[in-house]
């Protein structure tokens, strides 16, 4: 079994068959049923299943498909089965022992093949995202199979590397399903059954949209409460995390501890994040009567640039710690 990780519309069948106080009720397998959909183009009733850990936290969801892609005999079904993240973030798929993946003319999927397709899945940019099913192929070039009686289009040159080689129109369909309707069904069914657990597991995610989705739900209340859990959030996030919460965090912090904390981040950060946390010390009084004090003893490992911006401000704001330090130098 292969494990690397339809332009369809969606429909809501029925919601989740167990309350939020439930959910660590689980008995026998830790994946479930939370809703079902179904496609309007197939008319296929399907099963999303939630899936949790042992201890009965929900990580994700998964789901179980066996679905045609095109409408003649050149292409056989795609059987396999999708996993997606909390926020509905495609993951990735497993193969079902005894059904591969086919391609044009029935050919077997080769590994490269399949990790193709995994990469293709993973683009939420891809050009699929805008393209119809009748502008897959050029229909003005003819290819005939070698093993039915068929004829089909030749793939755009535009489009080649946006999709498995001869396998367009399983590439298209798939990108659809797990990029469409169902991610936002999937992100509805969490945020239903939302809680501090599941946060934790989404603030840790590897995928940046599935992290955003836990911070933006986050009040400075819990920016307070949750400090330590913020600044490991911080030391491991990519830059645009860095700068989500450093311009959220309800700076000055109410405790002390919490701000020398947050300014021992400082020497971390990518130069990104620096630029956004020194804007955002320096930008109001409180803020920065509050944290540059706490800045000062690095400042001499800081570039010219970043020191300018602090003597402005502690001139400015009128910091006497700065002011202190710089008539211990100067005697």
């Amino acid at each position: 079994m292969w494990n690397p990780g339809l332009c369809v519309v969606i429909s809501i069948i029925t919601a989740g068959l167990f309350p939020t106080a439930t959910i660590s009720q689980v008995r026998g397998d830790s994946c479930y049923t939370a809703f079902n959909f179904k496609t309007d183009e197939f008319g296929e009733l399907n099963s999303i299943k939630i899936c949790t850990n042992n201890s009965q936290i929900p990580f994700g969801y998964q789901a179980s498909i066996d679905i045609p892609v095109c409408d003649d005999t050149l292409c056989a079904n795609v059987v396999l089965m999708f996993y997606w993240d909390l926020a509905g973030n495609y993951r990735r798929f497993d193969t079902i022992s005894g059904k591969p993946l086919t391609k044009f003319d029935h050919k077997k999927f080769m590994s490269s093949d399949y990790l193709k397709l995994d990469q293709i899945l993973k683009n939420r940019n891809s050009i699929l995202r805008n393209l119809k099913k009748e502008e897959l192929v050029d229909k003005s070039v003819k290819i005939k199979a070698a093993t039915v009686d068929a004829v089909t289009g030749a793939t755009p040159q535009t489009i080649k590397k946006s999709v498995v080689d001869g396998a367009v129109y399983s590439s298209f369909t798939l990108w659809h399903f797990v990029n469409g309707p169902i991610k936002d069904s999937m992100a509805a069914f969490t945020q239903s059954i939302y809680s501090e657990p599941i946060a934790r597991q989404m603030l840790f995610s590897e995928n940046y949209e599935t992290q955003l989705f836990a911070l933006r739900k986050w009040t400075a209340k819990d920016y307070e409460i949750h400090s330590e859990l913020l600044f490991q959030v911080i030391r491991q996030g990519v830059p645009l995390i860095r700068a989500y919460t450093i311009n959220k965090a309800p700076l000055p912090f109410q405790q002390i501890e919490n701000n020398r904390q947050f300014v021992a981040l400082f020497p971390l950060l990518d130069d990104y994040s620096k630029s956004i946390f020194l804007t955002r010390i320096t930008s109001e009084e409180s803020v920065a009567q509050s944290l540059l004090p706490l800045l000062l003893p690095i400042f001499g490992d800081l570039n010219q640039k970043q020191q300018e911006l602090i003597v402005s401000s502690c001139q400015k704001f009128e910091i006497s710690e700065y002011q202190e330090q710089k008539k211990k130098i100067t005697e």
